[in-house]
């Protein structure tokens, strides 16, 4: 008779993959710039060396995996970009710290902008992107011809387009009235609640105002069968 085994705690394998390496990535892009920039601050001369010091840390990070993997990772040449842009725009300015801060964060008040403006224009640019999907995934391009497509894109781009004009005011908002360290410490926190947040209601609505596949509704053959019919002779 064999005894049952004790039931297993603690996270499986797998899982562990995942977690662990978002939990590096996360001390890494959030904690490690704020500590950096908190113990720069006092041997420096001005708030912008110290955020150059902080943000060059996890620039250096993404540099070494994008090296070691020898791939380009989306996430990653965006935050390289981005480094890049606020180098650039710190030379320009003279030294502005702010434009440095709101490096990751600015983007969404242009994009939010063109989002509107393209459903102003009648012209939705969720809808334009489905079409150029469209053309290499026939079952897109069967759902954006049905009834309501178009204005489910709509819709969902002029949401998209405030939940990103939203941001960005927000950001700019904080960026003024804080101090640089309050400014690190939270406008992570608060992207992933306003962009995580919003899209994830977007999305939800979206499902729940899609017609389903007609091949997933039940035709008359297939719920009620018929029997077979018999034939009367007189």
């Amino acid at each position: 008779m064999t005894t049952p085994s004790a039931p297993h705690h603690g996270l499986t394998p797998p899982t562990r993959q995942m977690i662990v390496p978002l939990l590096i990535r996360l001390v890494i892009n959030l904690a490690i710039p704020v500590l950096t920039y908190v113990l720069l601050r006092p041997h420096v001369h001005s708030d912008i060396t110290a955020l150059v010091g902080g943000a060059a840390i996890p620039t250096a990070c993404t540099v070494g995996v994008l090296l070691r993997r020898r791939h380009l990772d989306a996430i990653g040449v965006f935050a390289l970009a981005c480094f890049a842009i606020g180098l650039l725009l710190v030379i320009a300015t003279g030294g502005n710290e702010l434009v440095f801060k709101l490096r990751e964060d600015i983007w969404t008040g242009p994009l939010g902008l063109a989002f509107l403006i393209s459903v102003a224009a009648r012209r939705p640019l969720f809808f334009a992107v489905l079409q150029l999907a469209a053309r290499r995934n026939a079952q897109v391009a069967e759902r954006i011809r049905r009834p309501g497509a178009r204005r489910i894109s709509t819709v969902t781009t002029g949401v998209i387009g405030v939940i990103l004009l939203v941001h960005a005011l927000i950001m700019v908002v904080l960026a003024l009235t804080t101090s640089t360290t309050t400014y690190l410490t939270v406008s992570r926190p608060i992207t992933w609640m306003i962009v995580g947040g919003g899209l994830a209601g977007l999305v939800w609505w979206i499902r729940h105002n899609t017609p389903a596949d007609e091949t997933d509704q039940p035709t008359k053959e297939t719920a009620a069968p018929r029997s077979p019919t018999r034939a009367t002779h007189r």
